[in-house]
């Protein structure tokens, strides 16, 4: 439609001021329609779905017409270009640019509600395996939803040039280049994404574990996209990059069900046979006996004959996983263990070396020449052949050294 037939007062007018006005107003009338339009959408389409959804018992209705108001906002922008572009007479070239940005724009639109819509639904872990039969882990879900919302992003951006004419495929192209470019410099993180999927997938460990790791020994704060943060005994914040936890070998302490209890007993050679046999039987009913020990897993034997000591192994199953727990049950194990061997009147041994002296320094009344022991003067007699031994000798004194 020619604006000078449409507006036949602009014939009064100077040349200049029917091209301003005829440059003006289309936009002018744009506007006008986007108004209206909008007011359409909200008073006769938004204002009854509103009332028919309040009605539902659940919200995800509400929730989804609420997102639906922005996407529509920017379709009317779309179907308002194309009004105009049918409502006047343009140039070939501005009515197939406006044609253009208008399907750029309602193609937008749908993928902007789209992401609306993943935002309020996103992936929920029953509903996603009734429909594909895969279980994920929630923690896993932030990650997921994430990507599956830059996927639908990076799909509409495509679709969106594609309806402004751009070459998508050389786009593509180049954007792979970049790419590869892109992916050498990142690698790092990259791996450490995986990481992240990698440990959300195996569960190695989860918040609040104790782990031991060739890196690092504490408890695990948090598990990010890039890292683990994990606080150690010294209360020191340590973050671990992911890919480095995934290729090690962690250890899981919070994850124990039973601790083993393994100890040695040392008794000293004194100890009779009898008295080891008596100890072992007392120790070995004490466990098989004691609450939270499992009697399955009892094993109490005279194992070896050590360099200083009697040697008796214990090893039970105590079925307590806390680390407290576990050393409290064990040093009451220790204490009635303590009391049977003061009962059969044993000592425990500690390492230790005794010399023994064969003969003692004696010195005369009428000089300080140096005598063997009685013993020693007595083997010599016995060896000349002339002399007896006496009925009593003088025993070896032992000069005993010992340290632990």
């Amino acid at each position: 439609m020619n604006l000078v037939d449409l507006l036949p007062m602009l014939a009064g007018y100077p040349e200049i001021v029917q091209r301003i006005v005829i440059d003006i107003f289309p936009f002018v009338v744009a506007l006008l329609v986007i108004v209206l339009l909008r007011w359409l959408l909200t008073a006769i389409l938004l204002r009854p779905l509103r009332f028919i959804v309040r009605r539902s018992a659940s919200d995800l209705d509400d929730r989804l017409l609420d997102a639906c108001v922005s996407p529509l906002r920017l379709a009317v922008v779309g179907f308002s270009l194309f009004l105009v572009t049918e409502i006047f007479a343009f140039d070939v070239e501005i009515e197939q640019l406006a044609r253009t940005v208008a399907r750029g724009v309602l193609v937008a639109s749908f993928f902007f509600a789209v992401v609306r819509w993943f935002e309020v639904v996103s992936l929920q872990p029953d509903a996603f395996r009734r429909v594909t039969g895969w279980a994920i882990p929630e923690r896993l879900l932030p990650f997921l939803n994430t990507v599956v919302k830059f996927l639908i992003i990076a799909l509409g951006a495509i679709f969106v040039l594609q309806e402004l004419q751009f070459d998508v495929a050389a786009l593509i192209a180049s954007l792979g280049v970049i790419g590869i470019g892109i992916s050498l410099a990142s690698q790092d993180t990259v791996g450490n994404m995986f990481g992240f999927a990698a440990i959300v997938t195996d569960n190695p460990f989860k918040v609040g574990d104790f782990i031991t790791t060739p890196a690092v020994t504490g408890i695990v704060e948090s598990v990010g996209v890039r890292a683990t943060r994990v606080r150690q005994l010294d209360q020191a914040l340590v973050t671990v990059p992911n890919n480095l936890l995934t290729n090690a070998a962690v250890l899981n302490r919070s994850r124990l069900e039973k601790r083993r209890l393994d100890a040695t007993l040392t008794f000293t050679y004194s100890t009779s046979a009898d008295q080891l046999r008596a100890a072992v039987t007392e120790i070995r009913n004490l466990l098989q006996n004691t609450e939270d020990v499992d009697p399955e897993s009892v094993i109490v034997h005279f194992t070896d004959f050590n360099s200083s000591s009697l040697d008796v192994r214990i090893i039970c199953q105590v079925l307590l996983a806390d680390w407290r727990e576990f050393t409290a049950k064990k040093e009451n194990v220790f204490l009635e263990i303590m009391g049977i061997v003061e009962g059969l009147g044993i000592d425990f041994a500690f390492p230790s070396r005794s010399i023994y002296i064969e003969s003692v320094p004696r010195h005369d009344g009428s000089s300080n020449q140096l005598l063997p022991t009685a013993q020693s003067q007595s083997d010599m007699e016995i060896e000349r052949g002339g002399a007896q031994a006496p009925d009593t000798e003088e025993p070896a004194r032992g000069i005993g050294t010992t340290g632990s």
